[in-house]
Order: structure tokens, then C-alpha cells, then sequence
């Protein structure tokens, strides 16, 4: 069981990067919970800044809605 307030965070990091990127993506073409989960499961982690920006950027285009 995921704790919810850590993947609710995790999941306001995502769209922070999304909406802050170059260009800035818009948050609601991707599946921020879905992405967040896998981030989770491959850091072992529920903070974005631990991860690389390889691997976040890796798991956002993974879950794309597009």
C-alpha cells in the first residue's frame, strides 16, 4: 500500500516539472498517478529530486496520454 499523502506529492512535483519545462507541457496529457507509482517503483523513492532527470523524464513520456 502506497502511502497517499507521499504520492500526492510526488504527483504535484510531476506537474511542476511538467508546467515548468521548456517548453512547459500541459499536466493533464499525462497520467501524473500513473507516472508517479512507476517513479516510486523504480527509485524506491517518492521524491522527484532524487531521481535523475533522465528517469523523470523518462516515466513522464512512458504515460502520456498522447
Amino acid at each position: 500500500m502506497h502511502d497517499p499523502q507521499a504520492l500526492a506529492e510526488t504527483e504535484t512535483h510531476l506537474i511542476h516539472v511538467l508546467e515548468h519545462s521548456d517548453p512547459p507541457r500541459d499536466a493533464s496529457r499525462f497520467n501524473v498517478t500513473a507516472a508517479a507509482l512507476e517513479l516510486h517503483d523504480r527509485t524506491g523513492g517518492w521524491t522527484v529530486r532524487d531521481a535523475d532527470t533522465r528517469t523523470v523524464e523518462d516515466v513522464l513520456a512512458r504515460h502520456a496520454k498522447d
